[in-house]
C-alpha cells in the first residue's frame, strides 16, 4: 500500500513523533511506500535516527500561522486545508496521528480524493476537559487552583467537542491505545474504535537492575515530556516538598522541550521557588536519546503524573529497569499492575505521589521486584505488533 502518515508537527521529540516514525519504518520494511506530512519539521530536533530517508513533506514556512491563542483553531484549520493539497493524489490510505492531523485527512477526502482514513487517537481532542468531568476533579486539599464553575466547564466541553466531532466522525476507522480512551471516545463522539497497544523497541534499551537509595542519600527522580499543563509536573514539585519535610532528600530532572509552553514553564519555576525546592530541580530541555538512556541508568525512580493516554516513556524506563510511579489514566493502567511492575499514584494527588516514592525507597524488596518485573512486562510489546494491528485495520478499510 501507499500510505500517507499525517503528524501535526515533527519539530520536537515526543511520544507521538516516536510512534509515527517507528511505525513508518516498520511499514517500510514490509514493502509499503510511506509518505509523511506535517505542519513543521526540524530534522535535527525530531529523532533523525528514526527519520532516515523516509520522505517528509511539510507546509511551507510562510504558511505556518499562530495557533496558541483562543481562536488558534481557525488558523489550524487553514493550515490543515493547505497541507491537504500537498498530499499525493495516488495514496491508498491516510493515517493521521493524534490531534489536528485528522482535519488534514478530512480536507483531503473532501476536496481531493475520498480514500479511507484511519485515525490514531492518542488523546481525545478535549482530553483535559472530560477528565475534569469524570471522577478526577481538582482536590482542594492538595491544590489551591482557581476553578471555573462546573456549568461553564461543561459548556466548554460540549461546544468544543461538538466542533471536533464534525471532523472525527468523517474518519473511516479510529485506533486507540486502551479501553479507557475507547470509552471516552464512545461517550463524547459516539464513535467506535479499535484498541491497538503501543509499541517499543525493547532491544534498544539495556536492562540495569536498579537499587533503591540508602537512607539519607539523594533520591534521584526523573520525568520527561514536552511541557504542557496536563503533564502535571507541579504534582511532583508538591510531592518533593512533602518528602523534604519528612526528612528525605529528593532531586528531580525533567527532560522535555519547555519552549512549547513558556507560561507553564514560568509557573513551574515560580512554584519551585515558593516551595523552596528550586535547587533540587533541573529542567534539561531537548535531549538526544542517548542522554535520556543515561539518565534512566543513573536515576532511582521515573515519575509519570501526566493526564494523557500514551505511556511510551514509562515503557522505555521500565525496559532499562528503572522503577516507575504513574497515574493510572494512560495506557499503562490496563497493561501494568500496581506494586508488581509499577507503582500507581492517584491523579492530581501529591500526597499519593509522595507516598508511592516513599514506599519504593523504604522497601528494597519491592523496589528490586518492580525493577526486574518491569522489564519482563514490556518485553511483550513491540513496534512489530503495533504495526500488525494497524495494518489489519487498514486492510479492512481497503
Amino acid at each position: 500500500m501507499k500510505i500517507g502518515i499525517i503528524v501535526r508537527r515533527l519539530n520536537t521529540k515526543g511520544g507521538v513523533q516516536r510512534q509515527a516514525l517507528s511505525l513508518a519504518n516498520e511499514l517500510r520494511q514490509r514493502g509499503h511506500k510511506i509518505l509523511i506530512y506535517t505542519f513543521n519539521y526540524s530534522p535535527e530536533n525530531c529523532f533523525p535516527e528514526l527519520v532516515g530517508n523516509v520522505p517528509i513533506i511539510e507546509l511551507p514556512k510562510e504558511k505556518n500561522l499562530t495557533t496558541g491563542e483562543f481562536f488558534g483553531f481557525l488558523n489550524e484549520n487553514k493550515m490543515a486545508k493547505e497541507l491537504a493539497f500537498l498530499i499525493d493524489r495516488n495514496l491508498d490510505i491516510l493515517h493521521p496521528h493524534d490531534n489536528v492531523a485528522y482535519k488534514v485527512a478530512y480536507y483531503f477526502k473532501k476536496y481531493i480524493k475520498n480514500i479511507p482514513s484511519v485515525w490514531q487517537m492518542n488523546e481525545f481532542p478535549t482530553m483535559r476537559w472530560p477528565l475534569e468531568l469524570l471522577k478526577y476533579t481538582e482536590n482542594q486539599k492538595f491544590h489551591n487552583i482557581p476553578k471555573k464553575p462546573y456549568f461553564i466547564k461543561k459548556a466548554v466541553v460540549l461546544i468544543k467537542t461538538y466542533y471536533e466531532n464534525f471532523f472525527i466522525r468523517k474518519q473511516n476507522a479510529i485506533t486507540v491505545f486502551d479501553k479507557f480512551h475507547q470509552k471516552l471516545l464512545k461517550r463524547y463522539s459516539s464513535c467506535e474504535s479499535y484498541v491497538v497497544p503501543s509499541g517499543i523497541d525493547v532491544n534498544h534499551f539495556n536492562f540495569l537492575k536498579h537499587k533503591p537509595p540508602k537512607k539519607g542519600e539523594k533520591i534521584i527522580l526523573l520525568s520527561s515530556g514536552i511541557f504542557l499543563p496536563y503533564r502535571r509536573y507541579e504534582d511532583i514539585f508538591s510531592a518533593m516538598e512533602k518528602l523534604v519535610n519528612n526528612g528525605f532528600n529528593p532531586y528531580l530532572t525533567i527532560f522535555g522541550d519547555y519552549e512549547t509552553n513558556k507560561k507553564y514553564f514560568r509557573t513551574l519555576n515560580e512554584l519551585a521557588n515558593s516551595l523552596k525546592i528550586t535547587d533540587r530541580i533541573k529542567f534539561f530541555g531537548r535531549y538526544p536519546d542517548k542522554t535520556l538512556e543515561e539518565a534512566f541508568a543513573k536515576s532511582h525512580i521515573f515519575i509519570y503524573p501526566h493526564l494523557q493516554s500514551q505511556g511510551l516513556a514509562v515503557y522505555e524506563a521500565m525496559a532499562c529497569g528503572l522503577p516507575c510511579v504513574v497515574t493510572p489514566l494512560c495506557e499503562t493502567y490496563e497493561t501494568l499492575t500496581d506494586k508488581k511492575d509499577v507503582m500507581f499514584a492517584e491523579p492530581k494527588n501529591p500526597n499519593s505521589l509522595a507516598q508511592a516514592i516513599r514506599n519504593l525507597c523504604e522497601n528494597p524488596k519491592l523496589y528490586c521486584q518492580i525493577s526486574e518485573q518491569g522489564r519482563k512486562t514490556v518485553e511483550k510489546f513491540s513496534w512489530k505488533k503495533y504495526a500488525d494491528g494497524i495494518l489489519e485495520i487498514m486492510e479492512k478499510m481497503n
